[in-house]
C-alpha cells in the first residue's frame, strides 16, 4: 500500500534526523505505526492526543522534562522550559527522542505561542516531531519562521477510516449539561475578545480561584465589587461599560449570575478549580 510505502519513507526520514509530518486528513495510527513498529523501539518517545480537550502547552513540555529527563524543577515559563530541554540535547546528555502529535492543529495547539514553542522544540539536535494534521489549511498556522524551524518533510497517507477516537472528546469541547463550561471552548472565546474584556474576565477568574478554592460557599463576586476592581485595573471608565461587556459574556456562556440571600447578584464562572487554573497557566504562557 502506498500508505506503508510513505511510512517505511517517513521512518528513515527521522532516523536521519529529518522532521516529519503527515499531511492528511488526520490519522493517529499511521503516527502511531510509525512510533511503534518502525522508529521508536531504541528511542524515547512521548505520544500526545492533539484533539484532547484539556491539553496545554505546559502538559507537554513537562512530559518531556519530568517523564523523559527526570527534571522535578519549577520553569517561570514554557521559553524557559523549552531553553532548558534545549541546552540537555544539545549537550548530547540525553538520546533521541521523538514528539508524536495526533492532530498539531487540535484546538488547544492552534495558538502562536503554543506552535512558536512546538517549532523550537524542533530544531532541538536529536529532537523529531511526528505529527498529522486534521484540516488542509492547517499550514497557514506557521509562518516562514516556523516553517523553516519545522522543516517539515510532507507525507498524504489519508486513510479515509471513521473519526471514532477523535470525535469522542466532541461532546467535551460543547457546553455540559451542567453548564460547566470546556476549557476548549472558553480559550476559542477568549481569543476573539477586546484586551479590555479579556482584562474583565482574567479578573474574574483570578478573584474567583483565589476566593473560591476550598471554600464551598463561595458565591461569586458581586458587581460593585467587580466595577470597582475593574475601574482600579482601568478597564472600565463606566458601569455602563462593564454592563454591556459582562452581557456579552453571558450571551457566551461564559459567566453564570447567582442571586445571594442578601439578594445581591454575584458572577460566577462556570468552571471547576482545576481546569480555571489551566486556563490562566494557559494565558500566562502566552503572555509572557
Amino acid at each position: 500500500m502506498a500508505t506503508e510505502h510513505s511510512l517505511t519513507n517517513g521512518c528513515f526520514s527521522c532516523v536521519i534526523g529529518t522532521i516529519l509530518c503527515f499531511m492528511a486528513l488526520d490519522r493517529s495510527d499511521c503516527c502511531s505505526k510509525t512510533s511503534e513498529t518502525k522508529c521508536s523501539p531504541k528511542f524515547n518517545h512521548i505520544v500526545v492526543n492533539g484533539y484532547f480537550p484539556s491539553l496545554t502547552i505546559k502538559n507537554i513540555l513537562n512530559g518531556i522534562t519530568e517523564d523523559i529527563m527526570e527534571h522535578n524543577g519549577h520553569f517561570k515559563s514554557p521559553i524557559e522550559q523549552c531553553n532548558f530541554i534545549r541546552k540537555h540535547y544539545d549537550c548530547g546528555d540525553y538520546q533521541d527522542f521523538y514528539l508524536i502529535i495526533h492532530n498539531i492543529d487540535g484546538t488547544m495547539l492552534r495558538a502562536d505561542r503554543t506552535q512558536t514553542i512546538l517549532s523550537l522544540l524542533a530544531q532541538i539536535s536529536g529532537f523529531h516531531i511526528i505529527a498529522s494534521i486534521d484540516h488542509i489549511n492547517a499550514p497557514l498556522l506557521w509562518d516562514s519562521t516556523k516553517c523553516s524551524r519545522f522543516n517539515w518533510l510532507w507525507f498524504d497517507v489519508t486513510t479515509y477510516e471513521s473519526y471514532s477516537e477523535e470525535t469522542s472528546y466532541e461532546n467535551s469541547l460543547l457546553l455540559q449539561q451542567s453548564g460547566a463550561l470546556a476549557l476548549s471552548s472558553l480559550m476559542h472565546v477568549i481569543r476573539s475578545l477586546t484586551p479590555n474584556a479579556k482584562g474583565i474576565f482574567l479578573l474574574l477568574a483570578r478573584h474567583q480561584l483565589e476566593h473560591g478554592k476550598d471554600n464551598v460557599g463561595y458565591q461569586g463576586l458581586s458587581f460593585a465589587e467587580l466595577y470597582q476592581k475593574c475601574r482600579e485595573a482601568f478597564l472600565v471608565n463606566s458601569d455602563l461599560t462593564l454592563n454591556s461587556q459582562l452581557t456579552e459574556f453571558k450571551d457566551h456562556k461564559l459567566i453564570k449570575l447567582k442571586k445571594g440571600p442578601d439578594g445581591v447578584e454575584y458572577l460566577l464562572i462556570p468552571l471547576d478549580d482545576v481546569t480555571l487554573k489551566e486556563f490562566l497557566q494557559q494565558q500566562e504562557s502566552d503572555e509572557t
